[in-house]
């Protein structure tokens, strides 16, 4: 009886069943070819470009995140089938309704199996190819005292930068604007792409986000739409983060999805810049992330002495805390010029995303933010240490 159901049902929908089966079929097959190391990375090196840069020539000239906006649209549409499927309790009687509803469902699932479908080209391949497109590197364990090392490497180089960059008649810097640093930043990734090759080629601008204090609130600088191939950006973050967050949100989108490596590289590229203020962003960024584990080794290896001292002979310039202060002030005055209709939502904004960063943590984990550390260890290996 359920096979002869079935059966009819296939015949009388016959082309939506063709379609729903076809293209499951090729998102498995994505999903398991994803599975090879091999596959991902001649996938990234070969093939997603010719995806990405015509798709991202069209959409730049967009002047709104497309990506944002169909992602509204598809939450809209996902509240809209709960609805029909709640006035189907009353109204199930009515045959022109329920042609309504079978059609609304089925353009549904086919719209939920192109995004999966888009997804597995556009995002899981690239994320599953080799960590910076090696198939394997040295596994070792970093001391304190490389570690300290790396933590002095970086003090020096931000209280040096601190000192070269432009200021005006009051001593504060002088940035420049969102597009003259976006070129900076993208000659900057392709300056270090002869050593990671999907760095080469062009950098769509990075898009303000409409929802850009919902962002604020839960802590997300960015956020690059692999579906669109469109990078976004928090308005209200400062100027001063606002290099490294581009060249961030850009290794995403050239194809280093893991965390760790976006922000490697971030930091690798502006810090091999020519320009000093791309330097001395993200040299204060990346020691954020050094100091923390320079911190907790010392702790785990009953160091904490050599910590303490490194610290207190090497401390930051103070101009160095002015001119972060400065930003942070700047970029809060930004804020509080707009209205914001949500911010009663604000707290629990960061509650939702306190949770999603620590469960992010768990699935990502050697790929998380955090883990930028060893891949810094291990490209200083045998320059500085």
């Amino acid at each position: 009886m359920i096979m002869g159901n079935v059966k009819q049902y296939y015949i009388q929908n016959k082309k939506f069943c063709k379609a729903v089966i076809i293209m499951t079929v090729l998102i498995v097959c994505t999903y398991l070819l994803s599975l090879l190391s091999v596959w991902s990375d001649f996938y990234t090196d070969h093939i997603y470009t010719f995806i990405r840069d015509p798709i991202s020539h069209i959409v730049e000239h967009l002047h709104f995140a497309l990506g944002e906006m169909l992602m509204y649209l598809g939450a809209a549409v996902m509240i809209m089938a709960v609805v029909f499927l709640i006035l189907l309790i009353f109204l199930r009687k009515r045959k022109g309704y329920i042609a309504f509803v079978s059609v609304y469902f089925k353009s549904l699932i086919i719209l939920i199996l192109i995004i999966l479908l888009i997804y597995s080209t556009q995002w899981l391949a690239p994320y599953r190819s080799s960590v910076l497109g090696k198939k394997t590197f040295a596994e070792r364990e970093y001391s304190a005292e490389e570690l300290s090392t790396l933590y002095l490497y970086i003090v020096d180089n931000i209280n040096k930068e601190c000192g070269s960059v432009l200021r005006d008649e009051n001593g504060n810097v002088i940035y420049d604007s969102k597009e003259a640093t976006e070129q900076k930043v993208s000659v900057a990734m392709n300056g270090i792409s002869n050593e990671y090759k999907r760095l080469n080629g062009y950098y769509p601008t990075i898009k303000a986000a409409w929802c850009s204090d919902v962002l604020d609130w839960m802590g997300i600088g960015g956020y690059t739409y692999p579906y669109t191939m469109e990078v976004t950006y928090n308005k209200y973050v400062n100027r001063f983060y606002f290099p490294t967050l581009y060249a961030h949100e850009s290794s995403h989108h050239m194809g280093y999805y893991k965390e760790h490596e976006a922000n490697f590289l971030s930091y690798l590229a502006c810090s091999n810049s020519d320009d000093h203020l791309l330097r001395y962003s993200a040299y204060y960024y990346m020691l954020r992330y050094v100091k923390n584990a320079y911190y907790q080794e010392c702790l785990a290896s009953d160091n904490k002495d050599l910590y303490l001292l490194d610290v207190k002979e090497h401390p930051l310039l103070p101009q160095v805390i002015t001119d972060v202060n400065n930003a942070n002030k700047e970029a809060e005055a930004l804020y509080l010029q707009d209205e914001h209709l949500l911010e009663d939502y604000a707290d629990e904004a960061a509650e939702i995303s306190e949770v999603g960063w620590d469960t992010q943590s768990q699935i990502l984990k050697e790929y998380d933010y955090d883990n930028v550390v060893y891949l810094l260890l291990q490209y200083y290996d045998g320059k500085l240490y």
